[in-house]
């Protein structure tokens, strides 16, 4: 038997946690995603529990299946497997990463995605474009948020590593999860939908028509941006985002190629001194 009936030494929890943390995607792949890095992160644990280098390598195979899912909230299973297979339930750690990485992938992304990016990119470009140009306010504003999601894997690892079997219970529930992805969506889509028109509440159009008669101008003149504020306030910024939106999800181009239309657009009209910002 080449088991070392051993608990774990916080040495060994650390440094696979640490490995886990910085290494997961370093190897990724399009065939078996992170399972790479899963199963390097575990060869501080495996060389504790087992004795024999062949029963290592042998653990070590079971982690190399196929594995994906956000790097963040993948701490939580790692933990969690950790803690099985501290307890020579390998089978169970091997189906708790099956079982988990699907709604952690969802949970993960949706804290990144809807919550954090928004609030750090908008909140950053608008200190950048603020009263003071180039405020260098915004560098910190837009990578502390990101250093804070980094740095909260750790107490992701612990948290999954004393839950153990307890998280799949937790996730059969789905009410605190499910709370916490959707009550993201609902705040990242809302901070999305108030920065919208604050941002770019500049852009309007600069089309005006006025009526002469006999060499003198008659009546007010007529000016879109006017008609189109008094139809719905900010309309312009809306159909700029309704837009993106479209050549996103309908025509699937790629964010840059949006990003590349939309200054060829504006080039376009500023030049021609249809549009200002």
């Amino acid at each position: 038997m080449a088991q070392t009936n051993q608990k774990l030494s916080q040495g060994a929890l650390k440094k696979s946690a640490f490995r886990h943390n910085w290494t997961l995607q370093w190897c990724w792949n399009y065939e078996r995603m992170q399972a790479s890095g899963f199963a390097y992160s575990m060869i501080p644990v495996m060389k504790e529990l087992y004795s024999s280098e062949e029963e290592v390598c042998e653990n070590l195979e079971r982690h190399m299946q196929f594995y994906n899912s956000h790097p963040g909230t993948s701490a939580i299973i790692f933990g969690a497997s950790v803690a099985l297979e501290e307890k020579y339930q390998k089978d169970m750690s091997d189906s708790i990463k099956v079982a988990l990485m699907g709604p952690m992938a969802s949970i993960g992304d949706t804290l990144q995605g809807a919550l954090v990016q928004p609030f750090a990119y908008l909140i950053s470009a608008a200190i950048a474009a603020g009263p003071y140009p180039g405020n260098l306010l915004a560098i910190p504003v837009l990578i502390i948020p990101f250093l804070i999601y980094f740095w909260a894997r750790w107490p992701f690892f612990w948290w999954g590593y004393k839950q153990s079997v307890k998280i799949v219970e937790d996730m059969s529930g789905q009410s605190d999860f499910n709370l916490l992805r959707d009550a993201a969506q609902i705040l990242g889509l809302t901070v999305i939908g108030g920065f919208v028109p604050s941002m770019l509440a500049r852009l309007k159009f600069n089309i005006t028509y006025q009526q002469i008669m006999d060499g003198q101008p008659v009546g007010d003149p007529f000016s879109l941006q006017a008609l189109l504020d008094g139809l719905i306030p900010y309309l312009l910024p809306l159909g700029l985002v309704a837009f993106c939106y479209w050549m996103l999800k309908t025509c699937r181009l790629t964010p840059v190629k949006v990003i590349c239309i939309i200054a060829v657009i504006t080039f376009i009209l500023g030049a021609m001194g249809l549009m200002t910002a």
